[in-house]
């Protein structure tokens, strides 16, 4: 938030600056533009600034959303894993079940930091191929535990793919275009009133620093936004955590489950 509030006090301070430069033109003192042409000029610049400011918005919020349902969707690949390699044999099991924690783990404490600089972390690869390698040497001596081990492989392509989905993730970033037309129609929206009459007075001055704060919040809030995970707005490793606490509830459950030891 405090990148937004310095950006609308420098919107303010432009727009100040602006007309207090071009509020002292013989037009401005003059007053010598009709309504109509005011009227028109400032719809105009308005509507070109307002169309560049929603695109960017729903851009940049659309990106985040589908950022986040990855990392989500992800977390369920890794849930389902965990749950389905409760059926391989019981010297495998543990193996891949501590395995799924550490990459999960690493994706918490180290990717997700790395994710801000845009770049994956190759220890989070190492930590899921880890787990692909401790399923492949899983022997399964019944049909029950191959079948497991073919569910756990299946959710472990699953989590491959979401994961690939969430890197790709990193790289999303509003158009350059939708930017530059964006920067355009905000400089247009400050100078405006200035060029087309608008004197610098203190009553104007004061409308023009409230016009310019309004535009660089908006357009800061874009800023602010882009990037999923690099942004000041950005998707939290809240669903990895969830994976965690979902790993720990099985764990537990299967160990009200499990019969009684066997005494003599």
């Amino acid at each position: 938030m405090l990148t937004v509030a310095l950006a609308a006090l420098s919107g303010a301070a432009l727009a100040l600056v602006i007309g207090l430069l071009l509020g002292r033109t013989k037009r401005a003192r003059e007053g010598s533009t009709t309504p109509q042409a005011m009227s028109f000029a400032g719809a105009a610049i308005l509507g070109f600034f307002a169309l560049f400011l929603g695109f960017s918005i729903a851009g940049t919020w659309q990106q985040l959303n589908a950022a986040r349902q990855h990392t989500y969707e992800e977390s369920r690949a890794l849930t389902e894993a965990y749950w389905t390699a409760g059926g391989l044999p019981s010297a495998d099991r543990p193996v891949v079940r501590n395995r799924l924690r550490a990459y999960t783990r690493v994706v918490i404490d180290d990717e997700w930091s790395t994710m801000q600089h845009d770049t994956g972390s190759q220890a989070a690869w190492r930590a899921v191929d880890q787990v692909r390698a401790a399923v492949d040497q899983a022997a399964a001596h019944s049909q029950t535990e191959a079948s497991a081990r073919t569910d756990v492989l299946r959710s472990l392509s699953e989590v491959n793919a979401k994961r690939n989905a969430r890197l790709g993730d990193l790289r999303a970033s509003v158009p350059v275009l939708a930017i530059g037309g964006l920067l355009v129609g905000a400089v247009f929206v400050l100078a405006t009133p200035s060029v087309i009459g608008l004197t610098s007075n203190p009553r104007n001055l004061v409308l023009m620093c409230f016009v310019g704060a309004s535009v660089a919040f908006g357009v800061s809030m874009v800023t602010v936004m882009s990037g999923p995970f690099s942004g000041a707005v950005r998707v939290q490793p809240t669903a990895f955590e969830l994976a965690l606490e979902r790993y720990d509830q099985i764990d537990s459950d299967a160990g009200v489950s499990a019969p009684p030891p066997f005494r003599s």
